[in-house]
Protein backbone atom coordinates (compact mmCIF):
# COMPACT_ATOMS: atom_id res chain seq x y z
CA UNK A 1 0.00 0.00 0.00
CA UNK A 2 1.43 3.67 -0.89
CA UNK A 3 2.10 6.16 2.18
CA UNK A 4 2.37 9.47 2.14
CA UNK A 5 5.23 11.32 4.30
CA UNK A 6 4.30 13.17 7.10
CA UNK A 7 7.24 15.36 8.96
CA UNK A 8 6.57 16.70 12.15
CA UNK A 9 8.83 19.03 14.21
CA UNK A 10 8.94 21.83 16.60
CA UNK A 11 9.55 25.44 15.03
CA UNK A 12 10.85 28.72 16.33
CA UNK A 13 8.86 31.70 14.40
CA UNK A 14 9.37 35.20 15.29
CA UNK A 15 6.45 37.31 14.83
CA UNK A 16 6.52 40.74 12.96
CA UNK A 17 4.23 43.64 13.32
CA UNK A 18 2.08 44.04 9.87
CA UNK A 19 2.61 46.97 7.56
CA UNK A 20 -0.72 46.92 5.96
CA UNK A 21 -0.07 48.63 2.54
CA UNK A 22 2.61 46.03 1.44
CA UNK A 23 2.04 43.69 -1.27
CA UNK A 24 -0.40 40.78 -0.68
CA UNK A 25 0.95 37.93 -2.84
CA UNK A 26 1.62 34.46 -2.44
CA UNK A 27 4.35 32.62 -3.91
CA UNK A 28 4.08 28.71 -4.42
CA UNK A 29 5.76 28.25 -0.68
CA UNK A 30 4.31 30.63 1.15
CA UNK A 31 2.67 30.60 4.21
CA UNK A 32 2.04 33.29 6.27
CA UNK A 33 0.24 33.56 9.76
CA UNK A 34 -1.81 36.34 11.06
CA UNK A 35 -1.95 36.77 14.73
CA UNK A 36 -5.05 38.34 16.28
CA UNK A 37 -5.23 39.11 20.32
CA UNK A 38 -8.69 39.97 20.31
CA UNK A 39 -9.00 42.38 23.67
CA UNK A 40 -6.87 45.15 21.36
CA UNK A 41 -9.89 44.87 19.22
CA UNK A 42 -12.72 45.23 21.29
CA UNK A 43 -12.91 48.87 21.03
CA UNK A 44 -12.95 48.25 16.46
CA UNK A 45 -16.02 45.82 17.05
CA UNK A 46 -18.74 48.45 15.57
CA UNK A 47 -16.48 49.25 12.55
CA UNK A 48 -15.12 45.62 11.87
CA UNK A 49 -19.42 44.59 12.27
CA UNK A 50 -20.01 46.35 8.91
CA UNK A 51 -18.14 43.83 6.87
CA UNK A 52 -20.29 41.04 8.00
CA UNK A 53 -22.22 40.09 5.56
CA UNK A 54 -26.56 38.81 6.78
CA UNK A 55 -25.53 35.31 7.07
CA UNK A 56 -22.30 36.16 9.35
CA UNK A 57 -24.38 38.67 11.69
CA UNK A 58 -26.62 36.06 11.98
CA UNK A 59 -24.20 33.41 13.18
CA UNK A 60 -22.59 36.23 15.63
CA UNK A 61 -26.28 36.70 16.79
CA UNK A 62 -26.50 33.09 17.70
CA UNK A 63 -23.42 33.32 20.13
CA UNK A 64 -24.98 33.04 23.97
CA UNK A 65 -22.33 35.40 25.69
CA UNK A 66 -21.18 38.80 24.33
CA UNK A 67 -17.54 38.56 24.66
CA UNK A 68 -17.48 35.40 22.39
CA UNK A 69 -20.14 37.10 19.49
CA UNK A 70 -18.08 40.09 19.56
CA UNK A 71 -14.46 37.81 19.36
CA UNK A 72 -16.14 36.09 16.50
CA UNK A 73 -17.17 39.65 14.52
CA UNK A 74 -13.59 40.55 15.37
CA UNK A 75 -11.70 37.63 14.11
CA UNK A 76 -14.48 37.10 10.91
CA UNK A 77 -14.20 40.73 9.94
CA UNK A 78 -10.17 40.55 10.02
CA UNK A 79 -10.52 36.99 7.83
CA UNK A 80 -12.43 38.44 4.81
CA UNK A 81 -10.31 42.08 4.80
CA UNK A 82 -6.85 39.66 4.62
CA UNK A 83 -9.07 37.50 1.84
CA UNK A 84 -9.76 41.02 -0.07
CA UNK A 85 -6.30 41.78 0.11
CA UNK A 86 -4.94 38.36 -1.43
CA UNK A 87 -7.91 38.32 -4.02
CA UNK A 88 -8.78 41.97 -4.65
CA UNK A 89 -12.17 41.61 -3.90
CA UNK A 90 -14.50 43.85 -2.46
CA UNK A 91 -14.58 42.77 1.21
CA UNK A 92 -18.60 43.18 1.60
CA UNK A 93 -18.70 40.63 -1.48
CA UNK A 94 -16.64 37.87 -0.18
CA UNK A 95 -18.96 34.98 1.01
CA UNK A 96 -17.21 32.06 2.81
CA UNK A 97 -18.00 28.54 0.90
CA UNK A 98 -17.84 25.40 2.70
CA UNK A 99 -17.17 22.11 2.43
CA UNK A 100 -18.80 18.62 3.78
CA UNK A 101 -16.79 19.15 7.24
CA UNK A 102 -17.76 22.82 7.44
CA UNK A 103 -14.34 24.00 6.38
CA UNK A 104 -14.48 27.34 4.66
CA UNK A 105 -13.17 28.21 1.02
CA UNK A 106 -13.16 30.15 -1.74
CA UNK A 107 -15.02 29.32 -4.51
CA UNK A 108 -13.95 32.15 -6.57
CA UNK A 109 -10.43 31.82 -5.57
CA UNK A 110 -9.66 27.93 -5.27
CA UNK A 111 -6.40 28.31 -5.53
CA UNK A 112 -6.16 30.23 -2.16
CA UNK A 113 -6.14 28.27 0.99
CA UNK A 114 -6.66 29.49 4.46
CA UNK A 115 -7.35 28.22 8.08
CA UNK A 116 -8.05 30.19 11.56
CA UNK A 117 -8.38 29.53 14.98
CA UNK A 118 -9.49 30.70 17.72
CA UNK A 119 -8.75 29.86 21.67
CA UNK A 120 -9.42 32.70 24.35
CA UNK A 121 -7.57 35.94 23.90
CA UNK A 122 -5.79 34.98 20.68
CA UNK A 123 -7.21 34.63 16.83
CA UNK A 124 -4.65 33.07 14.03
CA UNK A 125 -5.30 32.62 10.89
CA UNK A 126 -2.97 30.75 8.34
CA UNK A 127 -3.11 31.86 4.31
CA UNK A 128 -1.27 29.92 1.42
CA UNK A 129 -1.56 28.73 -1.63
CA UNK A 130 -1.20 24.75 -0.22
CA UNK A 131 -3.76 23.09 1.82
CA UNK A 132 -3.32 24.07 5.16
CA UNK A 133 -4.46 24.13 8.74
CA UNK A 134 -4.00 25.83 11.72
CA UNK A 135 -4.13 25.20 15.58
CA UNK A 136 -3.98 27.49 18.65
CA UNK A 137 -4.42 26.93 22.32
CA UNK A 138 -4.58 28.42 25.35
CA UNK A 139 -2.69 26.39 27.85
CA UNK A 140 -5.07 26.08 30.48
CA UNK A 141 -4.36 24.92 34.07
CA UNK A 142 -8.40 24.42 35.19
CA UNK A 143 -8.69 21.80 31.88
CA UNK A 144 -8.37 17.95 33.06
CA UNK A 145 -7.17 16.04 29.72
CA UNK A 146 -6.10 13.09 31.67
CA UNK A 147 -9.77 10.82 30.87
CA UNK A 148 -8.80 11.92 27.27
CA UNK A 149 -5.75 10.48 26.46
CA UNK A 150 -6.70 6.90 25.46
CA UNK A 151 -9.14 8.11 22.93
CA UNK A 152 -6.96 10.72 21.23
CA UNK A 153 -3.23 9.03 21.92
CA UNK A 154 -1.18 5.65 20.93
CA UNK A 155 0.77 4.24 23.61
CA UNK A 156 3.61 5.49 22.84
CA UNK A 157 2.20 9.32 22.45
CA UNK A 158 0.60 8.63 26.05
CA UNK A 159 4.03 7.62 27.45
CA UNK A 160 5.73 10.82 25.99
CA UNK A 161 2.99 13.03 27.87
CA UNK A 162 3.37 10.96 30.89
CA UNK A 163 7.46 11.06 30.99
CA UNK A 164 7.32 14.67 30.16
CA UNK A 165 8.59 17.63 32.61
CA UNK A 166 5.64 19.74 31.21
CA UNK A 167 2.75 17.52 30.66
CA UNK A 168 0.32 20.20 29.91
CA UNK A 169 3.05 21.69 27.61
CA UNK A 170 3.40 18.34 25.83
CA UNK A 171 -0.55 17.08 25.73
CA UNK A 172 -1.23 20.40 23.95
CA UNK A 173 1.72 19.80 21.64
CA UNK A 174 0.70 16.68 20.11
CA UNK A 175 -3.24 18.06 20.13
CA UNK A 176 -2.11 21.08 18.27
CA UNK A 177 -0.65 18.59 15.85
CA UNK A 178 -3.63 16.05 15.12
CA UNK A 179 -5.52 18.97 15.10
CA UNK A 180 -4.23 21.27 12.73
CA UNK A 181 -3.58 18.37 10.69
CA UNK A 182 -6.93 17.00 10.09
CA UNK A 183 -7.73 20.46 9.53
CA UNK A 184 -5.72 20.90 6.72
CA UNK A 185 -7.01 17.96 5.32
CA UNK A 186 -10.64 19.17 5.73
CA UNK A 187 -11.46 16.00 7.91
CA UNK A 188 -13.51 16.20 10.94
CA UNK A 189 -12.17 14.85 14.04
CA UNK A 190 -13.17 11.50 13.90
CA UNK A 191 -11.95 7.33 14.38
CA UNK A 192 -8.86 7.99 12.56
CA UNK A 193 -7.51 10.96 14.70
CA UNK A 194 -5.94 8.76 17.41
CA UNK A 195 -3.33 6.88 14.89
CA UNK A 196 -2.34 10.76 13.03
CA UNK A 197 1.45 10.57 13.73
CA UNK A 198 2.30 13.58 16.32
CA UNK A 199 5.57 12.86 17.02
CA UNK A 200 9.22 14.66 16.02
CA UNK A 201 10.22 13.31 12.93
CA UNK A 202 9.18 11.74 9.71
CA UNK A 203 6.50 9.18 9.35
CA UNK A 204 4.81 7.36 6.82
CA UNK A 205 1.03 7.69 6.73
CA UNK A 206 -1.45 5.34 5.22
CA UNK A 207 -3.88 6.69 2.14
CA UNK A 208 -6.42 5.21 3.65
CA UNK A 209 -5.75 7.35 6.69
CA UNK A 210 -5.49 10.53 4.91
CA UNK A 211 -7.74 9.72 1.48
CA UNK A 212 -4.68 11.60 -0.48
CA UNK A 213 -1.53 10.60 -1.97
CA UNK A 214 -0.06 14.23 -0.62
CA UNK A 215 3.11 14.75 1.57
CA UNK A 216 2.86 17.04 4.70
CA UNK A 217 4.81 18.91 7.02
CA UNK A 218 3.65 19.99 10.68
CA UNK A 219 5.55 22.37 12.81
CA UNK A 220 4.85 23.45 16.21
CA UNK A 221 5.50 26.82 17.32
CA UNK A 222 5.12 29.36 20.71
CA UNK A 223 2.45 31.97 20.09
CA UNK A 224 3.49 33.08 23.31
CA UNK A 225 3.91 32.37 27.24
CA UNK A 226 0.59 30.53 27.39
CA UNK A 227 -0.31 29.81 23.93
CA UNK A 228 0.80 27.20 21.60
CA UNK A 229 0.10 26.83 18.06
CA UNK A 230 0.93 24.01 14.91
CA UNK A 231 0.31 24.87 11.75
CA UNK A 232 -0.44 21.95 9.00
CA UNK A 233 0.80 22.56 5.11
CA UNK A 234 1.46 20.24 2.17
CA UNK A 235 4.45 19.29 0.91
CA UNK A 236 8.10 17.39 1.73
CA UNK A 237 10.11 18.88 4.05
CA UNK A 238 12.87 19.04 2.09
CA UNK A 239 11.31 21.79 -0.38
CA UNK A 240 11.94 25.04 0.89
CA UNK A 241 9.11 26.98 2.55
CA UNK A 242 8.76 30.86 3.73
CA UNK A 243 6.62 30.65 6.61
CA UNK A 244 6.44 34.43 7.80
CA UNK A 245 4.29 35.15 10.95
CA UNK A 246 2.51 38.65 11.60
CA UNK A 247 0.78 40.42 14.22
CA UNK A 248 -2.34 42.05 13.09
CA UNK A 249 -2.39 45.94 13.65
CA UNK A 250 -5.33 47.34 16.02
CA UNK A 251 -6.54 50.33 14.60
CA UNK A 252 -8.85 51.40 11.86
CA UNK A 253 -6.84 53.27 9.66
CA UNK A 254 -4.26 50.29 9.10
CA UNK A 255 -6.50 47.67 8.54
CA UNK A 256 -8.71 49.53 6.10
CA UNK A 257 -5.68 49.80 3.95
CA UNK A 258 -5.37 46.51 3.45
CA UNK A 259 -8.69 46.38 1.40
CA UNK A 260 -8.00 46.23 -2.41
CA UNK A 261 -8.92 49.68 -4.34
CA UNK A 262 -12.06 50.11 -5.95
Amino acid sequence: MKKSKLFVSFLTIKSSQLFPDKEYYLNANDIIIYNIYLPDFLNLQSDLYLFLNSIEIKKAQRFYKEIDRNRFIIYRAILKLLLGAYTKLDVKNIYLDYDFNKKPYLASHPWLHFNISHSENFATIAISRKKVGIDIEYLSDDFKYSSLLPDIFDDIERVTIQNSNDKKKTFYMLWTRKESFVKALGKGIDEDFKYIPCSDGQHYVDFSLIKNSQNWQVYTFDLTDYYLGTVAFEGLASNSNNIEMYSMPNNMKDLLKMKPMQ
